[in-house]
């Protein structure tokens, strides 16, 4: 095949229409120039597995841009080809999770940490046509760094005549079902695309990590030679969900080495199931320690408010932020089967030319039975998703009420303790008000009105001295006028007292009324 024009991808190839096709957006998605983590960087050199199946015999191979031009040029084609696409991740987190001894156990008692042993196994591929053991050429890993270069892509999507509106799963964050029907001059049907991305996801509370990976699968068959070519991309933004991608590298070779594969070549919607089921396992392992977590706060929060104060409010809340994304992937999972089943249906109809469901083969109904199992077990899963989430939300419910509780307990200890001290410093104002009317007076009168003895001088110094109080003839008016006073003066604090507590009472309606 001449690699000639892949540059001017996809305004050169044959099934491109400018009315459907978005060209200048597929050329801006696959751009050399790479902005964010979003858009991963090309490498110089390619580094891409490839796995064939062709009637009964199969072969795996990373090949690099000399490797993958010859395979595009070669005029055979096999029954049913996968190309893996495997970015390098942007952050490395599992060596840090490992030294995290809480979230390690975590990984390693629900199955989603790879082991080292087999992490090292995976540096080597057995060829699935030999016995020797092909060794990995280790690339270098560049952070957000694909493992095919710009030319190899554009020449691959060039050569199997790809779906310009793929090219956003391809390189780029895009999560949508798309579909294609090619159709030549007479209306016949050249070829039949697919493409969708669904997502594997866990949130790890100890680490405060999430551990996420986007499967991207884009199937072309082609219907007169009937070869399907599939295109997947394992991409996660740190390296946390390794042992999923090697769990799926290891069920696509064990795929495309089993003899029974050649059975599946004129059904492309079989090909590419295994990924359903691995995510499912993923989930399920996934949900195991947020439910036990939050049961566990959950008992805590009744043990009375000591143990509720040592539940980390802030940790339950990403793990209910983290639940709600899991709900979003699953019905969009959901949806995704439901889409394939739609196109199953359409390309049984319009390329196998069987519309009628009584005379399908064993194929269809295999596939659709699987896909069913899916629907089942992924509802089966949202559902205990949904059931941990509403646990959580009705605990942080619980956690304000009663932490609103506790609060009006204090908030009633201190006004009962106000209350006290306002009873204590009412008697101590009302003491203070019967004394001090007869001190004022008393101040005023000073001494006049109750004296000692005349001092006189005493003819003989034997004489007894005169030890009377003399009282003057006007000490009534220190009785009348400290009676008075006192009387007045709480007659007064009774008038100001009254009149302040039906400005209150005003207040308190006024607010009740706005209210």
């Amino acid at each position: 095949m001449s690699s000639s024009g892949y540059e001017n991808y996809p305004f050169n190839i044959s099934s491109y229409f400018s009315a459907f096709d978005d060209g200048q957006l597929c050329q801006k998605e696959l751009k050399e120039e790479s902005t964010s983590w979003r858009s991963e960087k090309y490498p110089p050199d390619s580094h891409v597995l490839i796995l064939d199946h062709d009637k009964c015999t199969s072969k795996s191979n990373y090949y690099d841009d000399e490797g993958i031009d010859k395979l595009l040029e070669s005029p055979k084609q096999p029954q049913i080809r996968f190309i893996l696409m495997e970015p390098n991740v942007h952050e490395k987190a599992a060596e840090a999770v490992r030294r995290n001894e809480k979230a390690a156990k975590v990984l390693r008692a629900n199955e989603l940490q790879e082991e080292t042993s087999k992490a090292a196994a995976t540096r080597s591929t057995k060829s699935a046509d030999s016995s020797v053991l092909v060794d990995e050429k280790l690339r270098p890993e560049v952070p957000d760094e694909l493992n095919v270069s710009h030319d190899s892509l554009l020449k691959i999507l060039k050569r199997y005549n790809f779906a310009p509106g793929a090219c956003s799963h391809i390189r780029g964050q895009e999560q949508i079902f798309g579909s294609r029907v090619n159709r030549d001059g007479k209306g016949e049907i050249q070829s039949f695309e697919f493409w969708y991305a669904i997502r594997a996801r866990m949130y790890l509370r100890d680490a405060r990590k999430d551990a996420d990976m986007k499967m991207t699968i884009v199937t072309n068959y082609d219907v007169r030679n009937k070869t399907t070519v599939v295109l997947i991309k394992y991409r996660s933004f740190n390296d946390l969900p390794d042992h999923l991608k090697v769990e799926l590298t290891d069920k696509l070779k064990e795929l495309v080495a089993q003899p029974t594969t050649a059975a599946l070549a004129e059904n492309p919607f079989a090909l590419s199931l295994f990924h359903f089921n691995s995510t499912i396992q993923y989930y399920r392992r996934a949900a195991r320690d947020p439910r036990d977590s939050v049961r566990n706060e959950v008992r805590k929060a009744h043990q009375g408010r000591k143990q509720l104060e040592s539940i980390d409010l802030q940790q339950l809340h990403l793990t209910l932020t983290s639940l709600d994304q899991d709900k979003v992937q699953l019905n969009f999972i959901l949806g995704v089967i439901k889409r394939l089943r739609k196109q199953h249906d359409a390309f049984y109809k319009q390329v196998r030319k069987m519309p009628d469901l009584d005379r399908r083969d064993w194929l269809f109904y295999r596939v659709e039975e699987e896909l069913d199992r899916f629907e089942n077990q992924i509802t089966y899963f949202k559902t205990s998703i949904e059931d941990v989430a509403s646990t959580a939300q009705r605990l942080m419910d619980l956690m304000f009420n009663m932490n609103s509780r506790f609060d009006s307990q204090a908030n009633a200890e201190m006004a009962k303790n106000a209350m006290r001290e306002g009873a204590a410093t009412r008697t101590i104002a009302i003491v203070s008000m019967l004394f001090l009317p007869g001190t004022f007076v008393s101040g005023i009168l000073g001494t006049n009105i109750i004296s000692g003895p005349e001092n006189e001088p005493s003819s003989s110094a034997s004489a007894p001295k005169d030890t009377r109080l003399l009282v003057s003839s006007q000490w009534w008016i220190l009785v009348v006028a400290s009676v008075g006073l006192t009387a007045l003066t709480f007659f007064c604090w009774f008038i100001w007292k009254r009149s302040t507590d039906k400005a209150i009472d005003r207040r308190e309606k006024d607010l009740e009324d706005k209210v």
